[in-house]
């Protein structure tokens, strides 16, 4: 009977019931950081303020099961604890946060490279090329899987070079824009909010003949 104390604190929230929380959180963290990095690009999304809950609880529970583990007993002081835990979990979720945003532009470049090579190689006739590059196997793929089945585009040129951008969503309802720029060959992201996005945008197209809407073109 003088050992059921120490029995109780290995069984416990340290032990299988700490294991099966701790994997409940993780599941939780992972499903979103999968669904954020599949999704059409983003500048912030209020999803994220699961990480920013979760986290915490993660690196809380990493350090109980595994001070549990060496010491043989639950770890005291909690409150201690926790104002460490805490600041460490909310660095990771800002962590996620930023990775995931960035595997989601990453996987939207490499799907829309050859959307951009279409383009480029029709400068002739770049309206109707954009079109038909919606067609593209990587492209359709890619929009459905990000639920963009047909995207908007607004698609600038002067027979020599070409913008083509894309609404993106972001954390609050002012958006923003991505858009690629075949005079650098690079992909660029900038809130509407950002002033000096805004006027680089602007000045990078001016003079251009942007096409008419034309099967998600506009």
């Amino acid at each position: 009977m003088a050992q059921a104390p120490e029995t109780e604190s290995r069984a416990g929230p340290g032990g299988l019931a700490g294991v099966m929380l701790l994997t409940a959180y993780v599941a939780i963290v992972a499903g979103v950081f999968y669904e954020q990095t599949t999704a059409w690009p983003h500048i912030g999304s209020w999803i994220y303020a699961v990480f920013l809950l979760v986290c915490p609880g993660i690196v809380f529970q990493v350090y109980r099961l595994g001070y549990s583990r060496l010491a043989g007993r639950q770890p005291r002081r909690r409150m201690l604890i926790r104002m460490v835990t805490i600041p460490l979990g909310l660095v990771l979720a800002g962590a996620l946060a930023s990775l995931a945003s960035k595997v989601s532009m990453e996987n939207f470049e490499q799907a829309y490279e050859p959307f951009v090579v279409q383009i480029a190689a029709h400068l002739a006739d770049p309206c109707v090329a954009a079109a038909r590059a919606f067609e593209i196997p990587s492209v359709a793929a890619y929009n459905r899987q990000a639920e963009r089945e047909r995207p908007v585009a607004r698609l600038s040129h002067d027979g020599k070079r070409f913008v083509l951008a894309f609404n993106v969503g972001s954390i609050d309802i002012d958006g923003g824009t991505v858009y690629y720029h075949s005079g650098v060959r690079a992909w660029h992201v900038f809130h509407h909010d950002s002033t000096e996005g805004e006027t680089a945008f602007a000045d990078l197209t001016k003079g251009l003949t942007q096409c008419p809407r034309l099967n998600g073109i506009q």
